[in-house]
């Protein structure tokens, strides 16, 4: 009986993929809120709450602090990589209290007006539940470098998705019929959801699982625990969106039922 493959820890070429899939996060979240802060500048509405402010510092804080650690491990100087790693973990609860705080203001104040979308929120909730779990159980299994590393990467892919709502699924959404907001029912806004809202974070997420099949020719099994779980969040999120129970609930939540 053949014995399973070994995965193979390193390549070569894996500081560079890491490097290019680093980069196309900093620019889907810039251009993403870069598009945005100049179409609200044009209309007058370059205007937030205070937590939005800390909110953005504290996660342009998180990218940072991930550029470094991929630069010192590029540098090979893994006693800091180690030691921010501990910074690392601060981040969680506070990116987590700072998100759910952040998203009930921002919804209350646009409850009611053109910008409201409380539906919307499972989106949010799904992208902190994928952040938290990924980048917690990826620093929990730090000694383990595969897991490691794939797992905080994808918890950094998972916040590409606000980056790439803001633009890029502007210019495709007309590929999927209409913008998935002006359906009313699942069965006719799910995969315009999709396609929206999650495609381009998606091809992110794969683009790591074929990087290793092309590299070492077997995919890492926590990778596809953490594929599958992707997928089976922001699937639920796509019936949540359309759930009327769901936006009853969110009313109570925010304080406006």
């Amino acid at each position: 009986m053949n014995r399973p493959k070994t995965f193979v820890a390193y390549y070569p070429s894996d500081r560079n993929f890491y490097l290019l899939l680093l980069i196309a996060c900093w620019a889907a979240i810039a251009s993403g809120f870069g598009y945005e802060m100049v179409q609200m500048s044009s209309q007058g509405k370059l205007h937030f709450p205070l937590i939005v402010h800390i909110h953005a510092i504290v996660y342009v804080g998180w990218l940072v602090l991930f550029t470094v650690q991929i630069l010192l491990v590029r540098s090979k100087n893994l006693a800091l990589h180690k030691k921010l790693g501990l910074l690392s973990l601060g981040f969680i609860p506070v990116m987590l209290i700072l998100g759910l705080l952040t998203v009930i203001i921002v919804q209350k104040q646009q409850y009611g007006t053109p910008d409201g979308d409380l539906h919307f929120i499972c989106v949010q909730f799904g992208n902190l539940l994928m952040f938290c779990c990924f980048a917690g159980i990826g620093i929990y299994l730090r000694k383990n470098y595969v897991v490691h590393k794939r797992l905080m990467l994808l918890a950094t892919v998972v916040f590409t998705e606000p980056g790439f709502a803001r633009w890029f699924a502007v210019k495709i959404a007309p590929l999927f019929g209409d913008f998935f907001w002006n359906y009313k029912n699942v069965s006719d806004g799910y995969w315009r959801f999709w396609g929206y809202d999650v495609l381009p974070t998606f091809i992110l997420v794969l683009s790591i699982g074929v990087y290793d099949l092309i590299t070492r020719k077997q995919l890492n099994k926590a990778y596809v625990r953490a594929l599958l779980f992707y997928v089976l969040v922001t699937s639920l999120e796509g019936v949540l969106y359309y759930s009327d129970a769901w936006f009853a609930l969110m009313k109570h939540m925010i304080g406006v039922a």
